[in-house]
């Protein structure tokens, strides 16, 4: 890895995160048309947009099963807190899944 590559990283993972590019690039340490302007909002105020980015090169932790199951069903266009019961949610051997009028129930077994 070269440092160019992270310098790369930063600028790409920035961006998508939302962050302005004239933000980006003072962080990177361009000079630009609005540097001065950017310089005097203060070092706090870059500090709190690249925290509110929520960039970082360490792992996510590993979502349990039940956020795991609520973000498939956000990947289907739906609501979680509407498709999952709280009831489904509270029994660890029983899944209730509500798809529109249809409903189906399962209970695992414990072998």
């Amino acid at each position: 890895m070269r440092p160019h590559s992270i310098r790369k990283f930063f600028r790409t993972q920035t961006a998508a995160l939302g962050v302005q590019t004239d933000y980006i690039e003072y962080m990177m340490g361009h000079t630009m048309s609005s540097y001065h302007d950017i310089q005097m909002k203060g070092i706090e105020f870059l500090r709190g947009v690249y925290a509110a980015s929520g960039l970082g090169i360490r792992p996510k932790t590993k979502p349990n099963r039940i956020e795991t199951l609520k973000e498939m069903v956000r990947a289907l266009g739906r609501n979680p807190e509407e498709i999952l019961t709280k009831e489904a949610l509270s029994m660890p051997n029983r899944t209730v899944v509500v798809a529109g009028e249809e409903s189906c129930e399962s209970q695992l077994d414990k072998h």
